[in-house]
């Protein structure tokens, strides 16, 4: 040794740079040491022979054992009975210098309960290089492995939901130009009625299912679904082999992850179609039956107009023939109701003013034989029921040909109106003449003439009221509302 070497600085500095070290080393110790004890994982040394060497606070937390409890025994005392070849095989592996990572497994605590982690185990190397022991880090997974369960079970539930659905259930993508995507999912009966595999279907778009028809309507039904969120439409799908399916679609809009998705629910309507067209035949040939109804009393009618008046041929009297020919014309006023409800529509209602508006014409060619009589009509567009339509008809007829026959004698010039409308609930309908009126000691609502007599009876049938105004010639105000009657059904 020289002199150099003695140097009392030089030893004095290494004296400094051993102590740092040392320091550094026992900070980082201690750094080891905190994790280890503050950690909520369990930290367990154990020997290649299975014995526990090291015992941490998150494995007392955990398993439930001191550390006094578990140092020296064996790791087999957290193994539950029916898993006990699982720590032989993983000390093989670690023997082996092998790693175990993230393996999900049972132990078993001192009250006996269990609880789940998840394991990750490492070998333990002497300077030389060899395996003398293992380290296992476990973290309790308990409350996670509820939560998976959980999750599978709902998806579980959810999936029976989906697949023994009565519907066909679709779940497709939106493309960037609004138009449907391919299928990311598809329940079994969507499969069944089309006569898919699960796999055929998930290659597949709404377009590939859907008829002509539905495609060009498609963007129409798009742009709803998109701009309120859900839409109802029928549309038509096509089978595997071709066939045709009319379907009531149920469609929803909503974002999973970030992508504009829309589950589809497909009804099959093939029942409910055909259901609607034999309703529709049966409707068909009602309304038929309906026209041949109305066609036959109108014929029926005229047949009875045209006896009466060949009776009237035979008549010498004049009165008896005026009963006559009043009859033939109250017939002729009930066919002429027949022959409106045969052409219509609506089989049941009838415009009453085109009514009176034909009625009155033909009324005027019967008795009105110079231009002496102004006709002036004012009516509205009003449907009545044949119920209604057929007394009232009647009172038409024989207010306007009392006023024809009786209000303008020597062919005096004067004028006919007739209103009818609507006013709220209350229908109003009058006759008025310019002509010489009713006799001032006469009540209309007591005379002998059967015409009056018919169109009081009438009024009361219908529930309605009568008004007599003389002030200029003659008008009867007819007010009534008219009443809801039940369809009879054939």
């Amino acid at each position: 040794m020289n002199q150099q070497d003695l140097n009392p600085e030089k030893i004095l500095k290494q004296l400094q740079e051993t102590e740092t070290k040392f320091q550094k080393t026992e900070e980082e110790l201690g750094y080891l040491k905190s994790i280890i004890e503050y950690t909520e994982d369990a930290i367990v040394g154990i020997g290649l022979d299975g014995t526990i060497l090291t015992w941490n606070p998150g494995a007392e937390m955990i398993y439930g054992y001191t550390s006094q409890e578990a140092v020296g025994n064996s790791v087999t005392m957290l193994i539950p009975p029916y898993n006990t070849d699982e720590i032989s095989l993983i000390l093989a592996w670690i023997k082996s210098g092998e790693r175990v990572t993230h393996y999900e497994t049972l132990r078993r605590r001192k009250d006996g309960s269990l609880v789940s982690v998840s394991l990750s185990v490492s070998p333990m190397k002497d300077r030389t290089g060899e395996v003398v022991g293992a380290s296992s880090i476990a973290r309790d997974i308990t409350a996670d492995r509820k939560l998976e369960l959980k999750l599978e079970e709902s998806e579980e539930k959810f999936r029976e939901v989906f697949n023994n659905a009565n519907d066909a259930i679709f779940l497709h993508l939106i493309k960037a130009d609004g138009q449907p995507g391919s299928f990311t999912e598809v329940n079994d009966v969507a499969c069944q009625r089309l006569g898919y595999t699960h796999d055929e279907l998930l290659k597949m778009t709404p377009s590939d299912i859907d008829s002509t028809k539905t495609r060009q309507s498609m963007p129409q039904f798009m742009g709803k679904i998109q701009s309120e969120g859900t839409a109802t439409f029928e549309t038509v799908q096509v089978t595997k082999e071709g066939s045709e399916i009319p379907v009531e679609m149920s469609s929803h809009l909503f974002n999973l992850r970030g992508e504009k998705m829309v589950l589809s629910i497909a009804r099959d309507i093939t029942r409910r179609k055909e259901a609607e067209a034999q309703l529709r035949k049966s409707l068909e040939e009602k309304e038929l039956l309906l026209k041949e109804i109305h066609h036959r009393v109108k014929n029926n009618l005229m047949v009875i107009s045209s006896l009466l008046s060949l009776q009237s041929r035979y008549i010498k009297d004049k009165a008896a023939l005026e009963v006559f020919k009043e009859s033939q014309r109250r017939a002729r006023s009930m066919a002429l109701i027949h022959k409106m409800l045969y052409q219509s529509t609506d089989l049941k209602c009838i415009d009453f003013g085109d009514y009176i508006k034909t009625l009155t014409r033909e009324l005027f060619r019967t008795y009105a034989t110079r231009d002496n009589i102004k006709l002036n009509l004012d009516l509205g567009k009003t449907l009545l029921d044949i119920n209604t339509a057929v007394p009232l008809g009647l009172i038409v007829n024989e207010l306007i040909s009392n006023s024809l026959k009786h209000a303008f004698p020597d062919n005096v010039p004067g004028e006919i109106t007739v209103k009818f409308h609507k006013e709220g609930d209350q229908f109003h309908f009058m006759v008025a003449d310019t002509g010489v009126g009713l006799p001032g000691d006469l009540d209309f609502t007591k005379t002998r003439s059967l015409g009056m007599r018919l169109v009081n009876t009438l009024v009361d049938q219908m529930n309605g009221t009568i008004e007599l105004d003389r002030t200029r010639g003659t008008c009867f105000l007819i007010k009534f509302t008219e009443e809801e009657f039940n369809d009879v059904s054939l």
